[in-house]
């Protein structure tokens, strides 16, 4: 990839220290070898990068050959140790932790290491994080309200429903059929998360649903209103109204408890980057594997992008999907969600056409088809605004032609693509979990 260099390739700092830098080539080592299913391209160039790095003069000589604004002193300290010979393809490393779809730390924030750091024993509770957040957003929806909520209702709706059959009872055949309908009853009030628990819970729900319906259609036939008194009507109102609220609210709990299983508080604070770049989120063979160059420049501007998480509540997530459609990367914050993706260009002129294909100098240049990965989201995130930035990666000058960008897409170079990127999703200071939920889960599987 133009401007890549071994650097970039193993993804640290020009400054970086001869262990940090065998850390990160041992950690790619167990992603990118041919015989762990990695890349074989992208294996070669991690091999040649680790081979100029690792070798204390070969490296000053490559950094004096470098030119930029990021160039480190030709003449850097020697290492404090002796590097480590170089290990051999099949020479176990320390294995990184990585679920496929889980929080990955920022790349600027920890190292490859710290996604296996346990949590201080003296850190704050997650809910003091969630009322004082050192970042100032909020998270929502909150686990708490829903919790205390549901139980309160659930203790005052077995009150009134149980409290006066235990009373009134007479334990005769009559008692022993109310008493089978009140414990479908009560099982349908229960959280859904808690119905699981109970036997063949799904034909008991379905028949307590009957149940409850039918008392209510009995009790407006004459017949029955005639055996019943204002009170006692009242009560099976009150009995199947309940019902209803409890039932609710307890899909309230169990939905938001969900959340707390897959993105919990501290995910929710601390992780910031989703996913690996140049890597599927949910990696089901769908989607084809990158070439070496494609995964290089997906980490080049995964670096770009970094700069955005700045912003309270922003979320990097890497390789996401909708349906069999990928795109690079997506960057949340608030109810705005950026997707974006990138080429590597000579300079020139650049524009998007009506069909947000791009144009060099006037004339097409190959590019992703990210108009429709646009409209895609669009479509699957309802009542978010969503919006397209493609990024141009070049060693020379870029400019944007005026009208440069459609309804859609947005064309911007990678100089001023995390500027354009913040002004945009700066609005806003609340992440909203369902949102993060439904990109990183289940937009994936919306195979339809």
């Amino acid at each position: 990839m133009s401007g890549a260099d071994h650097y970039e390739v193993l993804d640290v700092e020009r400054t970086a220290t001869t262990a940090e830098i065998k850390s990160a080539y041992r950690r790619l080592l167990l992603q990118v070898h041919p015989d762990q299913g990695g890349n074989a391209g992208l294996f070669r160039l991690v091999q040649e990068a680790w081979a100029t790095l690792s070798d204390p003069h070969k490296r000053a000589a490559y950094d004096a050959t470098l030119d930029g604004p990021r160039s480190a002193d030709p003449t850097p300290e020697p290492p404090q140790d002796k590097p480590d010979p170089q290990p051999s393809p099949d020479q176990p490393g320390p294995q990184a932790s990585y679920e496929q779809a889980g929080p990955q730390p920022s790349y600027d924030e920890a190292g490859p290491e710290a996604a296996n750091d346990e949590r201080p024993a003296d850190a704050p509770s997650s809910e003091t994080l969630q009322r004082h957040s050192p970042r100032g957003f909020r998270v929502v929806p909150r686990f708490g309200r829903w919790r205390v909520a549901a139980l309160l209702t659930l203790i005052l709706w077995l009150v009134l429903t149980v409290g006066p059959y235990v009373a009134l009872s007479r334990r005769d055949g009559w008692d022993i059929t109310m008493g089978a309908c009140f414990a479908a009853l009560v099982v349908v009030a229960l959280p859904p998360h808690w119905q699981r628990w109970v036997p063949f819970h799904a034909r008991i729900t379905g028949c307590g649903v009957l149940i409850a319906l039918g008392v209510v259609v009995v009790t407006f036939l004459p017949f029955a209103n005639a055996g019943l008194s204002t009170t006692s009507r009242a009560w099976v109102y009150a009995v199947v109204g309940g019902l209803v609220v409890v039932r609710w609210l307890g899909s309230r709990w169990s939905a938001v408890r969900e959340l707390d299983q897959a993105i919990d508080k501290w995910a929710a604070y601390d992780a910031n980057v989703w996913g690996r770049p140049g890597e599927p989120l949910v990696d089901d063979g769908w989607i084809a594997p990158l070439a070496a160059p494609d995964v290089l420049r997906h980490r080049r501007t995964a670096h770009v992008l970094e700069e955005v998480l700045s912003l309270p509540a922003a979320k990097l997530i890497h390789g996401a999907r909708v349906g069999n459609l990928a795109v690079a990367h997506l960057v949340l914050a608030n109810h705005r969600v950026a997707v974006v993706s990138s080429v590597v260009a000579p300079g020139g002129t650049y524009a998007l056409d009506a069909y947000g294909s791009l144009l060099r100098n006037g004339q097409p240049f190959d590019s992703p088809g990210l108009e429709a990965v646009v409209n895609a989201w669009h479509a699957r995130l309802k009542g978010v605004e969503v919006h397209g930035f493609l990024i141009i990666h070049s060693d020379g000058p870029v400019n944007i032609a005026t009208g440069g960008s459609n309804q859609v897409i947005t064309c911007v170079p990678a100089e001023a693509a995390a500027g354009e990127l913040t002004a945009w999703l700066s609005p806003g200071v609340v992440l909203d979990r369902r949102l993060l939920y439904d990109i990183l889960y289940r937009a994936p599987l919306d195979l339809r």
